[in-house]
């Protein structure tokens, strides 16, 4: 039996991979392939991300919330899955059949289409289980799945630096490939158990009646989040956009305190809460100070040394770009202070004001990203994601003190 300390070690321990993973992968890529490919990559990558984002509403958020409630729990697993394999066939017909269209942007993307698609599968497949084994608490699986899909990944993208392969679509093959290793032990790991489909009709109302509310927001959150880096591809170049995903990769490490929240941190302080909510608001608070110092230490270094970070990162033609490595320092304050009461939201299930709240942040990025992208480019990005992030969050503090639950008084 895992020790409540050692448990929390393997936590970190596996966001340490995971984030400095995906860290150690982006900077590889930066070196291998040409500012245009790693353009092209971004592109991928946040479709990718926006997927999953609308997945894990779909899915994985309702579970981590309501994993706790089933009492059938191998069923309302198997259930998920089954959802998730839907939303992944569903998706890769739709994006091959985009692709095949006569749109101009997505020509360019047309020749990466199966390769791009392997590693789509592999990304996703492995993200739910990863964030299964998390919301089960199982953090010695999700470690071994993230250590192995990582190792693998790493390890072949430092052969082909290494042996000089730069071809784009052999790289994309290669990083969908390492997945299977990762998601074939998942398969192993995961318990089924029997699935009974006669149950199914109030696990689908259990789940979507939380989904409903979380899909709207995710796909209002994704565009309020990416709204100015999509936009600063077509306003400044593929290579700003480029710039922007790199530096965007040189936070990794502070998604691993992230990602932490809202893999491990919420479906404890909800279990917290049924318990007593005097018992999950001080287990926030008290998480949240000890994060704290760790993200502010890593925020000044990566403020103080921006220069030195991004050349290390991409080479001498990114450094003209390090001020933007200072703007996402002022930006991640915003976004480490606002995390616990993003989580409370969360906790409390008040879906629909946490859907208002993204509402609220993509009007205004919607209205200000053409007049900020042309007047102060990559800095106006920065600036209006920093303005929507406060208006965001102090809407959401207003809905926590009328609902009783105040973190900090």
């Amino acid at each position: 039996m895992i020790t409540k300390l050692n448990k929390n070690t393997v936590v970190l321990a596996d966001q340490a991979v995971f984030s400095g993973g995906s860290f150690l992968i982006t900077i590889l890529l930066a070196r291998l392939l040409t500012p245009l490919d790693f353009g092209i990559y971004s592109s991928i990558t946040l479709f990718n991300f926006g997927v999953i984002s609308i997945l894990n509403s779909l899915v994985i958020q309702p579970l981590q919330v309501s994993l706790g409630k089933v009492t059938d729990k191998q069923s309302y697993l198997g259930f998920t899955f089954l959802i998730q394999l839907s939303a992944l066939a569903i998706i890769l017909l739709s994006s091959y059949l985009l692709l095949n269209s006569n749109i101009p942007y997505l020509k360019q993307l047309k020749t990466t289409i199966y390769p791009a698609s392997l590693l789509f599968i592999g990304f996703v497949l492995h993200d739910y289980f990863r964030k299964v084994f998390l919301a089960k608490a199982e953090v010695n699986k999700a470690f071994i799945i993230d250590f192995t899909a990582t190792l693998a990944q790493v390890g072949l993208l430092t052969f082909c630096y290494i042996t000089k392969i730069n071809s784009f679509s052999y790289i994309l093959y290669l990083l969908g490939i390492a997945y299977l290793p990762a998601i074939l032990f998942s398969l192993l790991l995961f318990q089924f158990g029997r699935n009974s489909f006669s149950g199914y009709s109030s696990l689908i109302g259990l789940q979507f009646h939380q989904a409903k509310w979380l899909v709207l927001t995710t796909i209002t959150q994704w565009w309020a989040s990416n709204l100015f880096i999509v936009t600063s591809g077509v306003y400044l170049g593929v290579k700003a956009l480029g710039a922007f995903r790199l530096v965007q990769s040189l936070f990794g490490i502070l998604n691993l305190i992230l990602q932490t929240f809202e893999n491990y941190v919420l479906p404890e302080a909800s279990r917290r809460y049924v318990e007593s909510s005097e018992n999950a608001r001080e287990y926030l608070k008290g998480i949240t100070k000890k994060s704290s110092l760790l993200f502010g230490l890593v925020l000044t270094l990566l403020f103080i040394f921006s220069e030195q970070v991004i050349q290390l990162a991409g080479g001498k033609s990114f450094v003209s770009y390090a001020y933007i490595v200072k703007g996402m320092c002022i930006l991640y304050v915003f976004i480490f202070i606002g995390y616990p009461i993003r989580l409370s939201i969360r906790m409390l299930v008040l879906n629909k004001l946490f859907f208002v709240g993204y509402v609220i942040s993509f009007i205004l990025s919607l209205l200000s990203f053409d007049y900020l992208l042309k007047n102060w480019g990559i800095n106006g990005a920065i600036v209006g994601l920093t303005i929507s992030q406060i208006i965001t969050l102090s809407y959401w503090q207003l809905v926590l003190i009328k609902k009783d639950f105040v973190l900090w008084k």
